[in-house]
């Protein structure tokens, strides 16, 4: 997506006009991730600012810093949700005996199937083991699914359009999610969610990386994002992105309609981005006149582009490990006879017509 292309215009207010309202239901329950919605309005008209330079942000600025607080109020919210230790528990307790098969639509909307919400431990402590690659696997998987439930415009989609873009975006959801635990904790791999890390170097790898997937992810997602310093706004916001990125060739099985909203609502995302990254250099452009602001204008447009580069990076990452599954880069090229029965059946489901 051109970040250029995508920036709203400017709307001169009517004389008596009074700018659109966004519904006040909006996220107004967070502890539910299917009350969440990011849906804006494109054609909100917008105050002139006014040469004082205690005016007040434009109305459509105002509106997109309110969504993007709450898209980001959600995705703390999912990544929170924790199960009772009882049925932690009793699911190991399961798992033990249990082998059946369970297809990947049950998988995805009964996550619970897959594993726990055990609570997500972002500090790299200690090296990977092939138990803790498994146990990253399913916990990833059961936030992946809380994620994509959580919002509105995915539950708009038909199932069958639901189904083809939760397939295709695990992969990119699990590299953007752990580049930024990697930052966060400060490890030279793969930073899990559950208090491990995949290292890079291989002498200390419990699976061979063959691909050398986990220094490619360290050098082209985690060295930059760090360099970037991105706040927790623009993470977020870049993941609904790469969720809702249109790829052709990967989405190429959604339906016309299902291609449409993707496309709708992944560049209505990159629009809150923006209006967010320009936003944080706005107080500072107005106290110094318009060649401050256009100078800030130019390098939100630079720092955009940056993040477009990070996304390509993302996407280029689940091509590097897998050609035609995307979920095996989570696993490092695993050995089948390492594959535990819940990621193999989910890998089936990747095979199966």
């Amino acid at each position: 997506m051109n970040p250029r292309a995508v920036q709203s215009e400017r709307v001169e207010r009517e004389q008596n006009g009074s700018p659109n309202q966004i519904e006040e239901d909006d996220y107004k329950d967070l502890s539910s991730p299917d009350t969440c919605s990011v849906e804006i309005q494109t054609d909100v008209d917008e105050q002139k600012p006014s040469s004082n330079n205690s005016a007040p942000l434009p109305s459509m600025e105002l509106e997109m810093a309110k969504l993007s607080e709450q898209i980001v109020e959600m995705h703390r919210a999912v990544c929170s949700y924790v199960d009772p230790v009882t049925k932690r528990e009793n699911f190991d307790m399961k798992m033990e005996t249990e082998t059946t098969k369970i297809a990947f639509m049950n998988a995805f909307y009964n996550p619970e199937m897959i594993g726990p919400r055990t609570p997500l431990d972002i500090t790299g402590r200690r090296v990977a083991t092939v138990k803790d690659v498994m146990d990253e696997w399913k916990r990833n998987f059961v936030l992946f699914s809380d994620w994509l439930r959580a919002l509105p415009e995915y539950n708009q989609m038909s199932i069958e359009d639901q189904i083809v873009l939760a397939k295709n975006r695990y992969g990119t959801f699990h590299w953007w999610m752990c580049a930024n635990w990697t930052v966060q904790a400060g490890c030279e791999g793969v930073c899990y969610s559950n208090g491990a890390y995949f290292p890079k170097q291989p002498e200390a790898q419990c699976i061979p990386d063959v691909k050398g997937s986990s220094g490619r992810m360290y050098d082209s997602l985690s060295i930059p994002i760090k360099e970037l310093n991105l706040d927790e706004t623009e993470i977020v916001l870049m993941l609904a992105v790469i969720i809702f990125s249109d790829e052709i060739t990967e989405l190429a099985d959604l339906t016309p309609a299902g291609k449409e909203h993707v496309r709708m609502v992944g560049n209505r995302f990159v629009r809150m981005l923006h209006h967010h990254v320009n936003s944080k250099e706005y107080g500072e452009a107005m106290e110094n006149g318009d060649d401050t602001q256009n100078s800030s204008e130019s390098q939100a447009a630079v720092r955009i582009a940056k993040m477009m580069i990070l996304l390509s990076a993302t996407t280029n990452l689940v091509y590097l490990t897998s050609d035609n599954i995307q979920l095996m880069e989570v696993l490092h090229v695993v050995p089948s006879e390492y594959l535990c029965h819940e990621v193999q059946f989910i890998q089936n489901s990747y095979e199966t017509p």
